[in-house]
């Protein structure tokens, strides 16, 4: 079975598409046992700081193994290529900040993970790519929120399209509780992960990695 390509971006800068990305990528590795890449597809570094702090690594690399995760740095469509060969079952690319015009690459991962924010600043944002038929009606993503107004968030699903739901808060992005594995889990059983593992497994695994 060809890897899972799950595309995850942000509605201008400081959304928290990485820490998400980072989230995701622990949770399907540590808590389901999928052997995960995460590509950084945009020009921030963050990954080389990342990398860095937690291996303790001076030079900048081409991949980083953090807790059995590989983050690829500043990744490009030939890194891309050699993940698909590699045997990755899930492959997580952090776009970083997108505005209305779509890349070719995110428009080709399985689904996509859209993440904005509901402070009054960010907003703009938004506005502008929710009115785009070519974001919001695809059924293959979904749109989320960790940041601003709780109210907001409600009276936008009451008046708009797409609906919007709240990422839980997580203070650490290596660290997976029991409310994170189970809002994970709702989450990846609304979209097309749902095609690769029933419910049932999903509770199963989310019991041994608890008692882990």
């Amino acid at each position: 079975m060809e890897p899972r390509i799950t595309g995850i971006a942000g509605a201008g800068r400081g959304v928290g598409a990485t820490h998400l990305a980072l989230l995701t990528a622990n949770y399907l590795q540590g808590v389901l046992g999928r052997k995960t890449a995460v590509l950084e597809w945009n020009d921030h570094g963050d990954f080389n700081r990342l990398g860095k702090m937690c291996t303790g690594q001076l030079r900048d690399a081409d991949c980083y193994r953090i807790q059995h995760v590989d983050y690829y740095p500043l990744a490009e469509g030939g890194r891309l290529m050699e993940c698909l060969a590699a045997g990755y079952e899930e492959i997580l690319i952090d776009f970083g900040s997108v505005g209305k015009q779509v890349s070719i690459e995110l428009t080709r991962c399985s689904a996509v993970w859209f993440i904005m924010s509901f402070s009054e600043w960010q907003m703009d944002a938004f506005w502008d790519i929710a009115g785009s038929k070519e974001y919001a009606k695809k059924e293959s993503w979904q749109f989320l929120a960790a940041f601003g107004s709780e109210e907001s968030r409600k009276q936008w699903n009451k008046r708009y399209k797409p609906e919007v739901l709240r990422i839980p808060f997580s203070a650490d992005a290596f660290t997976i509780t029991r409310d994170l594995m189970e809002w994970m889990e709702a989450v990846l059983m609304r979209g097309p992960f749902s095609d690769h593992v029933s419910r049932g497994n999903l509770k199963k695994r989310r019991k041994r990695a608890a008692k882990g």
